[in-house]
């Protein structure tokens, strides 16, 4: 059963009662091998959504979210530069570029700053992006 979703059930007072005795220090244990067990799951869980993200975008979409989460990480950047740049370093046209990267801040991986369709609206990763960026990115799990 999963201790994260369930309530504790002893209450303060028998914790306090418990916390230097024998009971008490196995008590402690088994609840840090449950809490480790639960990390673990939840890591495996992000890791496998992280996942299905991946593999649900285009090819292409993930270069361009790769290579722009890679300069966006250097710098702060419009949506319109990122765009320029991006068109120029990966020779697809500026209207692909920024169609696809709206559509990766639609998943949720990118989120811009400032009001939409102004051309000084900043672009930067979201916790999402980050996450993904991180997880596949810098673990060489695709080439850039």
């Amino acid at each position: 059963m999963n201790v994260l979703l369930i309530p504790a059930n002893i209450i303060s007072d028998q914790l306090e009662e418990l916390e230097e005795s024998k009971e008490g220090i196995i008590f402690a244990q088994e609840r840090i091998r449950e809490l480790e067990n639960n990390l673990l799951f939840l890591y495996d869980l992000l890791n496998d959504s992280l996942m299905i993200l991946h593999n649900q975008m285009k090819e292409k979409q993930q270069f361009i979210f790769f290579t722009a989460s890679k300069i966006l990480s250097q710098k702060e950047m419009s949506l319109n530069k990122l765009s320029e740049k991006l068109a120029e370093k990966l020779n697809l046209s500026f209207s692909t570029i920024k169609w696809n990267i709206t559509r990766l801040r639609d998943l949720g991986l990118f989120e811009s700053n400032g009001q939409r369709g102004n051309t000084k609206t900043t672009i930067m990763l979201t916790q999402l992006g980050a996450s993904l960026y991180s997880n596949f990115a810098q673990s060489k799990k695709i080439r850039l």
